[in-house]
């Protein structure tokens, strides 16, 4: 009787602990579709805005073209692969699968990360020499950057995913993983992103500090608006700042994962970090439109007619007085 009594309780405990993880799994599943398709939708427009408004096309906000398609791919990814495992409360594809969806996410991850920095330093530049930045970033130039950048992730990638090929599903996550059991893959998965937050915060300080000497009245690449020069600082500012908040949890999850086993990361640290990386790529459209006025017109323009009225009304009573005056005179 005891022995049926044990079997029973035993049950319950499983039934309700399934219960629970598809209730977390089905939760999970609503914030990833909400914040992955605002991430693409938002991301989605930064790019239309910057590639059909020639006044911003400068490399700067090439650079954070670029950022936002990586950004748009990256909601892709949770869309492909997170959406529908979690409403499953499992991996919707093949094992064959986790690989591919391994080696998406940590490709970019590490392009985002790098991303930023190029932005930051990008900024450092225009700040500390003004009057040869034109010279010094050129066209090919940010090719150049670019395509540096996209080689550290690719090798990021390959230290994390090719020492030993071994990838899990986390149902706590609804993501493809791979375990932190070899040094280039602790290396690459916390040493590499530390080390580029450091050199953002110091890139940051160091744009504080010029700034902050009188430089903020000098001449920005590719416009004469004073107040945008130090708009340009402060968006890339922020957008930094906003990185390095929503990496802080992930970056705790992986050295917590690397001191311990998997079962010992906590459950609400794992979704918290995983949601928290997705938002950062959500953030940037706003602290753009916030920050940046060219940015702003150029968003309103595109999307907002009565703005567009308001502007042809303008024009239209500008005109007109210009006529007027020449009679009186």
């Amino acid at each position: 009787m005891l022995t049926e009594m044990n079997e029973q309780l035993g049950m319950n405990q499983t039934e309700n602990i399934n219960y629970d993880t598809k209730r977390d799994a089905f939760v999970l599943g609503v914030t990833y579709l909400l914040v992955s398709v605002c991430v693409v939708i938002s991301n989605g427009v930064t790019v239309l805005v910057i590639v059909l408004s020639k006044q911003l096309h400068m490399p700067t906000l090439w650079l954070i073209t670029f950022r936002a398609v990586c950004d748009l791919s990256f909601g892709v990814y949770f869309l492909t692969f997170a959406v529908p495992s979690a409403f499953l409360n499992r991996f919707a594809y093949s094992d064959g699968m986790m690989g591919v969806a391994t080696a998406i996410s940590s490709w970019l991850t590490g392009q985002i990360i790098f991303n930023i920095a190029l932005a930051v330093i990008d900024r450092y530049i225009a700040i500390s020499r003004p009057l040869t930045y034109t010279r010094l970033v050129t066209t090919k130039v940010f090719f150049f950057a670019i395509g540096t950048a996209v080689l550290l992730s690719v090798g990021r990638f390959c230290l994390i995913v090719f020492p030993d090929m071994d990838f899990y599903y986390s149902p706590y996550i609804c993501l493809c993983l791979v375990d932190f059991d070899t040094t280039p893959t602790m290396v690459a998965a916390v040493g590499i992103p530390l080390l580029t937050l450091a050199i953002i915060v110091i890139t940051s300080c160091m744009i504080a500090v010029e700034l902050k000497r009188g430089m903020q009245h000098i001449q920005s690449a590719g416009t004469d608006d004073h107040e945008n020069v130090l708009k340009f600082p402060l968006m890339v500012t922020l957008a930094a700042g906003v990185f390095c908040l929503s990496y802080v949890p992930f970056i705790i999850g992986v050295m917590w994962n690397l001191l311990g086993s998997r079962p010992q990361v906590p459950k609400s640290l794992a979704m918290v970090s995983t949601v928290s990386v997705l938002s950062n790529s959500l953030w940037n459209v706003f602290i753009y439109t916030g920050t940046y006025r060219p940015f702003r017109e150029a968003l309103l323009r595109l999307f907002c007619r009565a703005y567009l009225r308001r502007q042809r009304r303008a024009e239209i009573q500008r005109h007109a007085r210009v006529p007027n005056r020449n009679e009186i005179q």
